[in-house]
C-alpha cells in the first residue's frame, strides 16, 4: 500500500476545516448574501449574486499522468469568482498544491518502474486559469433554460518534483499553457424541486509535458462533460447526483459518477462532499473532493 508522508491526516484535515469555519462565521452575519447552492464539479449557467470562494481538496486514487503510474495523492485548488454585471462573470482559478506518489514509468532511466514521491505548487491538468462567462441573456423570455458561454486561458505556474527519498529524480509540468472554451446550463424541473446541470469544456492544452493522459504528445485536447441532479427539497441538506466524462478525441474516454452531498450552514457558507467513482477502465479509480464555498 503506498503511503504518502507529507499527506495531512484525517485529524489535521478536520482542525484545518474547523478553523477555515470558525473564521467565515465571524463574518457571515454580515454576507447575507443568497444564491442557489452548487454542486462540486457542475456549474451553474446563472451569473453569481455575489463574489464567491471555492476551497477545494481532492483526495485521488491513480490518476492518469504521461510519466508516472498509480498516482495517489491530493491536490489543493482555490477557486474565486467575481460578478462584473448581471450577465456577465469572471473566474480565477488557482490550484494551489499537489502532493502523492506513484511508480516511476519512464523506460531507460534509473529510476523507471521505482515509487516516487510527488509534490508541487500546483495541479496535474488543472493550470492557474482566467475564465470569462457571460450568460445568454436574451433566451430568458424564450425558455426556462440559462445557458452561457465562457472562453479562458491558463499557465503552469510551478513545476511538480518527484524524488525519491529525498532525492529529486525528475521534474514534471515543467512549462506549458491552456485555451478553453465551454457552455453551461442549468434548468429547474417539478417547480422548482430538481435543478438540471449541464457543463461542456473543451480545453486545448499546448507546449506541455509529462501530464498528458494516454500518450507523449505536447499538444493535446481534453473534452469534459459534466451533468447534475440536485434534489432541493430536504431543507439545509441538498443530494446530488452528478457524472463526469473525459475524452481525448484519441483512445482515453473516462466515465464517472458522483453521489455527492451539499450542507448548507448559512445564507453565504456551504460545505459539500463528492465521491466520483469511475465505471469505464480508463480514469481515475475513484477520489474524494471537500470544498467550503463561501459568498461575501
Amino acid at each position: 500500500m503506498l503511503k504518502f508522508e507529507n499527506m495531512p491526516s484525517v485529524g489535521q484535515v478536520g482542525t484545518l476545516v474547523g478553523l477555515l469555519l470558525l473564521t467565515l462565521s465571524g463574518s457571515i452575519s454580515m454576507a447575507g448574501s443568497i444564491g442557489p447552492v452548487e454542486p462540486v464539479f457542475a456549474r451553474y449557467a446563472q451569473i453569481y449574486h455575489a463574489p464567491t470562494l471555492d476551497l477545494g481538496v481532492e483526495y485521488f486514487r491513480h490518476k492518469p499522468m504521461e510519466e508516472m503510474d498509480d498516482f495517489d495523492g491530493y491536490t489543493v485548488t482555490l477557486d474565486f469568482t467575481y460578478p462584473l454585471d448581471d450577465v456577465s462573470q469572471i473566474e480565477l482559478l488557482l490550484p494551489l498544491y499537489t502532493d502523492g506518489e506513484g511508480d516511476y514509468n519512464k523506460p531507460g532511466e534509473a529510476f523507471d518502474g521505482r515509487t516516487l514521491d510527488v509534490d508541487g505548487y500546483g495541479g496535474v491538468r488543472d493550470f492557474a486559469s482566467l475564465i470569462y462567462e457571460r450568460r445568454l441573456s436574451w433566451l430568458d423570455n424564450k425558455s426556462d433554460i440559462n445557458i452561457a458561454w465562457l472562453v479562458g486561458a491558463g499557465k503552469r505556474l510551478d513545476t511538480l518534483d518527484a524524488k525519491h527519498n529525498g532525492e529529486l529524480v525528475d521534474k514534471f509540468n515543467h512549462k506549458g499553457h491552456n485555451y478553453q472554451v465551454g457552455l453551461k446550463m442549468d434548468t429547474d424541473i417539478r417547480g422548482g424541486e430538481v435543478t438540471l446541470i449541464g457543463n461542456l469544456r473543451y480545453v486545448m492544452f499546448q507546449d506541455t509535458d509529462d501530464i498528458n493522459l494516454t500518450g507523449d504528445d505536447v499538444d493535446f485536447e481534453v473534452l469534459y462533460i459534466t451533468g447534475a441532479i440536485v434534489f432541493n427539497t430536504f431543507g439545509r441538506i441538498t443530494p446530488v447526483l452528478e457524472a463526469l466524462i473525459e475524452d481525448d478525441f484519441e483512445d482515453y474516454t473516462s466515465f464517472s459518477l458522483s453521489p455527492g452531498i451539499i450542507y448548507t450552514m448559512s445564507d453565504g457558507l456551504d460545505i459539500k462532499f463528492g465521491a466520483p467513482f469511475r465505471l469505464t477502465s480508463d480514469g481515475q479509480d475513484y477520489a474524494g473532493e471537500l470544498e467550503l464555498t463561501y459568498r461575501f
